[in-house]
């Protein structure tokens, strides 16, 4: 269970705070302990939700992140050709929002893009729009964590791949 001040992963949802622990009513007489949460990112989203949800899940640890970013060179790159089940899959992946998956998931596509160019094409527009996510949902924990500005993160990433 989740503490106030806590910070949780809600799926593709993105970072939130846990500002406060209700029990609401959500069947009829039946009272469930909820979040009350804040989103860290973007625009100013109040969710309330039960603590049960699958959905929820702690912000990475930075030792976890430093691992993450180390064994980033030696994740396998897999591409599926089949442009809706690619699609179905990574879209299952930004629902979830774990961070290896993510990552994953980017070098997948970073890497397809990197072969499309060297043959002068682009990656689809689906395949760029989920890049986009994957990337804008990976940051966003890793700037949480390493308390940097999410817009370094990219850099940040760079800088710790080149040197391994």
């Amino acid at each position: 269970m989740f503490q106030v001040q806590d910070y949780v992963r809600y799926g593709a949802r993105g970072i939130f705070q846990v500002e406060e622990i209700i029990k609401k009513e959500l069947r009829p007489r039946q009272k469930e302990i909820c979040y009350v949460l804040n989103s860290v990112y973007g625009i100013n989203t109040k969710i309330v939700t039960p603590a049960t949800n699958p959905m929820l899940r702690p912000v990475m640890k930075r030792e976890e992140i430093e691992r993450m970013i180390e064994e980033m060179p030696r994740l396998e790159s897999e591409w599926i050709d089949d442009k809706r089940t690619r699609e179905e899959v990574f879209r299952k992946i930004l629902a979830e929002g774990d961070g290896r998956k993510l990552a994953q998931l980017i070098k997948s596509i970073y890497t397809q893009k990197q072969d499309k160019l060297r043959d002068r094409k682009s990656i689809s527009r689906s395949d760029a729009e989920i890049l986009e996510q994957a990337e804008e949902l990976l940051h966003e924990e890793i700037s949480l964590s390493f308390q940097i500005k999410k817009e370094e993160v990219a850099d940040y990433l760079l800088c710790r791949l080149k040197d391994q």
